[in-house]
């Protein structure tokens, strides 16, 4: 289940210890993101069009601390604001999304929607809590899951110490007996005949490129 934060956009203790603030206008929010955020090393990235509103791009990880049992996830949370925000939803979008699989990302997407939807409702500002909604959905994903091959929880409860994983380079996290299984049995690769050159055609082009040496 995905809990919704309280729309109120308070920066608490935890995983960004600042000072206690309230965000009443988006400017609030920004000068909040930044806090949190480096620009210097694209993890945000504001963009202010002259007629108003914001686009906002936020790079998100988990907060895993020293959790053994995880994934490793990352997404970008991209935000557009129009003049009339915040009485007007914001837009949210999700790219360059790592380690989700099957229908995570949707889900996401779509809770983080309908929290922007509730938002505008009320005419509450909701940058705050909409990225404080991604961070902890995708820390609670990066301690759970399924292993992508036995569909199995990739970090069973009561197992200790939890079954080897290997994670990809693009983040998708495996049992790694099951990856070894798969890898032995899967057939090899086979090339496409379609696609190979016939043997006229491969006479034809040798004797263009001993044409071409003469």
């Amino acid at each position: 289940t995905f809990s919704r934060p309280a729309l109120t956009t308070t920066v608490r203790s935890g995983p960004f210890p600042h000072a206690e603030c309230e965000a009443r206008t988006m400017e609030d929010e920004l000068e909040l993101l930044g806090a949190m955020f480096s620009s210097d090393e694209d993890e945000l990235v504001v963009e202010r069009p002259t007629g108003g509103g914001a686009t906002i791009s936020v790079r998100l990880r988990p907060s895993s601390g020293g959790e053994q049992r995880r994934r490793l996830m990352e997404a970008t949370l991209a935000l557009e604001l129009s003049q009339a925000y915040p009485e007007s939803a914001a837009v949210c979008r999700l790219s360059r999304s790592r380690g989700m699989v099957g229908d995570e990302e949707a889900a996401l997407l779509a809770a983080l929607t309908a929290l922007a939807a509730e938002a505008a409702s009320s005419g509450e500002p909701c940058v705050y809590a909409l990225v404080e909604a991604a961070i902890e959905k995708l820390t609670e994903l990066n301690a759970g899951g399924d292993c992508p091959i036995c569909r199995d929880d990739l970090f069973p409860r009561g197992t200790a110490p939890p079954p080897p994983t290997y994670v990809s380079a693009c983040f998708h996290s495996f049992h790694c007996v099951c990856l070894g299984v798969w890898w032995l049995a899967a057939p090899a690769p086979k090339a496409d005949a379609a696609a190979l050159p016939s043997a006229a055609q491969r006479h034809a082009s040798a004797a263009r490129a001993a044409e071409a040496d003469a």
